[in-house]
């Protein structure tokens, strides 16, 4: 086996499964591919099944293939931002992913009212990968 036919791994440690006992699809959102690969190595070492992808309109085409148990978006992106992400990920056909969103303009009014209507869940940019995967978590259990 090459280096590049390696499986990826964070450790010789096995997979940890997350509070809710089962591995869990999946879909990260980001306009900034290396901070989406780096949550897709992290939850993938938690024993997820991670896809990233890297613009809302991908997100929206992925929604519309497959079913996912959580989705972590970007909130402000260029082309389709994560408020379409998350009304599309939440008006589908149940069972409807939780959706855990990002931002790196805490203090933005633009997005106030959808957050204060919503009451879905937000990191600040930079996100910490310890609050990321205790967020991920506890969505993912109470589903």
């Amino acid at each position: 086996m090459t280096a590049d036919e390696a499986p990826r791994s964070s450790g010789s440690q096995a997979p940890r499964p997350c509070a809710a006992d089962a591995i869990a699809r999946i879909l990260v959102v980001d306009d900034q591919p290396e901070l989406a690969e780096l949550l897709q190595v992290v939850l993938e070492g938690e024993g997820h099944v991670v896809t990233a992808v890297h613009s809302g309109e991908a997100a929206l085409a992925r929604l519309a293939r497959q079913p996912y148990d959580l989705v972590i978006c970007d909130l402000q992106m260029p082309d389709v931002d994560g408020v379409a992400v998350y009304r599309t990920a939440t008006q589908g056909v149940p069972p409807r992913p939780a959706v855990l969103l990002m931002t790196g303009y805490a203090d933005s009014t633009t997005y106030g009212d959808f957050l204060q209507s919503t009451a879905v869940a937000v990191l600040t940019k930079p996100v910490g990968l310890d609050a990321l995967r205790a967020h991920a978590e506890r969505l993912l259990a109470a589903r």
